[in-house]
């Protein structure tokens, strides 16, 4: 089983998940309606992993119908649904692992747990703006900027 379907898996049994040729129909790769999320089924499974993360961020976390890009509030509903798809699939361990196995820019970490660029990019905008430039995580110092992940071990001395 792939990290899509593991994650399809999970979310399956809190709601349903529709897989059809949703873009040429509707010009979305992901939806979230009426307690159902529709994903485009000829979408690679990363992409379907990164996108149903999302849309279940959607059903966890969104008030209201938010298809007006428009409207500012849209966009503040589209990154709570956004975060909460980020701390589902990559968490700070995941980060250390990806920095422990030499990875330290977007393209390669993404490779290495399966995501996006776009999606690992918004991770490092999401950890940064929930921690900082600098968080100390497992005795390790992790410096934060847009493209890059730097992951230091603490010194103790004494």
């Amino acid at each position: 089983m792939d990290d899509y379907e593991n994650l399809l898996k999970k979310v399956t049994t809190e709601i349903p998940v529709i897989e059809l040729p949703l873009e040429q129909d509707t010009g979305y790769i992901g939806l979230y309606r009426n307690n159902r999320i529709y994903l485009d089924k000829n979408k690679s499974s990363r992409k379907k992993k990164v996108v149903l993360a999302e849309e279940f961020g959607h059903h966890k976390r969104t008030i209201g119908n938010i298809l007006n890009y428009k409207d500012p509030e849209a966009w503040k509903e589209e990154w709570k649904a956004r975060r909460y798809g980020i701390e589902i699939l990559i968490t700070l361990d995941d980060l250390l692992d990806c920095a422990l196995n030499g990875c330290n820019n977007i393209y390669e970490c993404s490779e290495h747990l399966n995501v996006t660029p776009d999606f690992f990019e918004d991770t490092l905008i999401h950890y940064f703006n929930k921690y900082g430039k600098y968080h100390f995580h497992r005795n390790y110092k992790f410096t934060f900027d847009n493209e890059f992940i730097f992951v230091e071990p603490i010194k103790i001395f004494g």
